[in-house]
């Protein structure tokens, strides 16, 4: 399991011949050069505050990495960080041509469907057979299961497809050090882990098939989304009480009351020229899916809740 990035030369065999190192700037260079001879091809869709980071990040580890955005600056940014190792396409088709992973990383199911499934320029059209679709995005479970089932009505029950839902924010996926829940079949897993290895400081293995993953990732985002609001709350306690908002944040951080949410996320509430971590509505769509889901038959007076 990666922990703080990932080196290919552990999981893909180095060939020996190598172009003159004089014509590499750094020895990074000549690795990433070598590591790419063998390291599976990836499309990466989805090039946003964190998709950025893990796809750059899949970049410098050693993998080729296409990229695809309806963002043009963000694909103008991706091929200026790959130094000309990386590349971009126009189409989520083109995108998907001759990779044997896909990674979809867009925000929403909404952006996720046309992105697979548009009529002449969907990524599923342009996939090999037995390619992966790595489902990054936060989506509903359900939505999973129907990606399948849209494969099935294709014809196109080859493509392996694993739910693969995201957490850490901007600069942990930078670093390769995301939280993943990944579920899917076991064989599916274990061929996309040297991509999801390299991703994650956390990889959990989420069982019971396709939804799984983002299963739990919302109950993950509930969560979240609770400490978020009240490390808010908290702060703008302190602040009305006439408390020094810095040492009362450095106080609660030492405290019992601390969460990993606490920490990442009030700072830049005590600092506001720095840039946020993401934006508001990317929790608040996580938590309504979770209020979408249908309510659950209360157990019947005597049975066990567990």
């Amino acid at each position: 399991m990666a922990n703080g990035g990932c080196s290919l030369r552990t999981v893909i065999p180095v060939k020996p011949s190598l172009p003159v190192i004089e014509e590499y700037e750094t020895a990074r260079e000549l690795e990433m050069m070598a590591s790419q001879q063998q390291a599976p091809k990836l499309a990466f869709a989805g090039l946003g505050a964190m998709g950025f980071g893990m796809a750059a990040h899949l970049l410098k580890s050693g993998f080729p990495v296409t990229g695809f955005d309806v963002f043009q600056p963000a694909l103008d940014r991706f091929l200026k960080e790959g130094k000309g190792a990386a590349s971009v396409a126009k189409t989520p088709r083109e995108v998907a041509t001759d990779v044997e992973f896909f990674i979809c990383m867009v925000a929403t199911s909404a952006q996720a469907t046309p992105l697979l499934f548009a009529d002449g320029v969907g990524a599923v059209q342009g996939l090999q057979r037995n390619a992966t679709i790595i489902m990054c995005s936060t989506v509903a479970p359900a939505y999973i299961n129907e990606i399948q089932s849209r494969l099935k009505q294709l014809d196109r029950s080859d493509i392996r497809l694993i739910d693969s839902p995201v957490s850490g924010g901007a600069g942990r996926a930078a670093a390769g050090t995301l939280s993943i829940f990944a579920s899917g079949e076991k064989a599916d897993l274990e061929h996309a882990h040297p991509v999801l290895d390299c991703l994650s400081g956390k990889l959990y293995e989420i069982p019971g098939g396709l939804g799984g993953g983002s299963k739990a990732k919302l109950i993950h985002q509930i969560f979240a989304g609770v400490h978020i609001a009240m490390a808010s709350e908290a702060m703008g306690l302190a602040a009305v009480a006439g408390m020094n908002t810095r040492e009362a944040y450095e106080a609660l951080k030492a405290s019992e009351a601390s969460s990993w949410m606490f920490e990442n996320r009030v700072p830049p509430m005590l600092e506001p020229e720095h840039a946020p971590y993401s934006a508001i509505s990317i929790i608040a769509k996580d938590v309504k899916k979770e209020r979408k889901k249908k309510k659950r038959k209360p157990p019947e007076h005597g049975s066990k809740c567990m």
